[in-house]
């Protein structure tokens, strides 16, 4: 119990230290001894001071395309809702329905390169990057789908959306307790930062690549060791309690 205990706490700090290289590579940069701005956004703080700052409504563009009404019943595609969606393991792809079967929210098209951000129970931070070839794939109306403008790479943009920061942000928005929520337009009212170059927002979005394929390795494997501690246990109580193991000169 004790080494699973241990084994735990330590999943949680790569956690938070994951959460806070995010946070301070998409708000201060790589470089330590960049001159900072106060960004004039109370809940943002300091950024570089080369560094822009604009409403995502002027970068970026949002529900670009959604399913018709006159769509085919036989129509069939992959449904993303908010269940298929977790800010720290991406998007799960269910099975095929068809269009006929399909809830009446089941409305987005989803494009290579987009982000998800969900507008409702926004508690649950399901935020996600498509950074694969989606093919007939179709998302919630309860999820913003953003597309970056020439502003940004479509990485950096996620790396935004995903950040403490932004997300603290679409919460206090929220509207609601049991069910807090908040509508596309809003989001993009928000204002987005970002460095005026794709260059720089490349190496950032490498560095974090490389950051987080490192920790969810670690991540995975303390995983399974938990997993195989949890057997181990179950498998010695078992062995005690039943004779197989001699006790008594213990």
């Amino acid at each position: 119990d004790d080494l699973i205990l241990k084994k735990e706490k330590l999943i949680e700090l790569l956690k938070e230290e994951r959460a806070a290289t995010i946070n301070q590579a998409v708000t201060k940069g790589l470089d330590t001894k960049v001159e900072l701005k106060n960004s004039s956004l109370p809940w943002l703080g300091q950024i570089p001071k080369h560094w822009k700052t604009k409403r995502l409504k002027y970068v970026a563009r949002v529900n670009m395309q959604a399913l018709a009404e006159s769509t085919a019943e036989d129509y069939e595609f992959n449904y993303i809702d908010i269940g298929n969606v977790d800010l720290e393991e991406g998007v799960s792809l269910g099975a095929k329905i068809n269009f006929a079967e399909a809830p009446s929210r089941a409305r987005r098209i989803v494009k290579n390169g987009d982000t998800i951000v969900s507008t409702v129970r926004t508690y649950l931070k399901a935020v996600a990057h498509i950074d694969f070839e989606p093919k007939d794939i179709i998302c919630s109306t309860g999820f913003a789908v953003i597309n970056p403008g020439v502003a940004f790479i479509t990485k950096f943009l996620y790396y935004i959306l995903r950040s403490e920061k932004f997300v603290d942000r679409v919460e206090a928005l929220s509207v609601g307790v049991s069910y807090p929520a908040i509508n596309a337009r809003e989001i993009m009212d928000i204002t987005g930062w970002y460095p005026p170059t794709h260059d720089e927002q490349h190496k950032i979005v490498n560095y974090l690549d490389g950051f987080l394929s490192k920790t969810a390795v670690r991540i995975n494997r303390l995983k399974k060791e938990i997993a195989y501690l949890k057997e181990y246990r179950t498998a010695l109580i078992s062995e005690v309690v039943t004779g197989k193991i001699d006790v008594r000169g213990i």
